[in-house]
């Protein structure tokens, strides 16, 4: 099983499941993972403002200090059909496989 996050308003409560639920980005301790939607956003300025604006903390501030980064990484995520991948400690990444829908 993979473990997903559900948000709360006093942080991020982990539960076990064998899929991604439901729409929006996806945490497990110190990374967010997003959809193929959401990184195609990330390709674009105005996308990373709109996807910062839901994101958890830290990853709204790493957002917004690493735009040009990311929509490099989420154009050449959406080139090869990956999705994009955000770690607490600002390293940005891609990932693939059945997790990235």
């Amino acid at each position: 099983m993979r473990l997903t996050a559900g948000l709360i308003t006093a942080g991020i409560v982990l539960t076990a499941s064998p899929v991604w639920a439901g729409p929006g980005p996806h945490y497990t301790p110190g990374t967010v993972y997003f959809t193929k939607t959401e990184s195609a956003e990330l390709t674009y300025p105005a996308g990373v403002a709109a996807v910062q604006a839901v994101v958890a903390k830290p990853f709204d501030r790493l957002l917004g200090q690493n735009t040009a980064e990311i929509m490099v990484k989420a154009s050449s995520a959406n080139i090869v059909g990956q999705c994009v991948k955000i770690t607490s400690t600002g390293v940005i990444g891609t990932y693939g496989g059945g997790t990235c829908q």
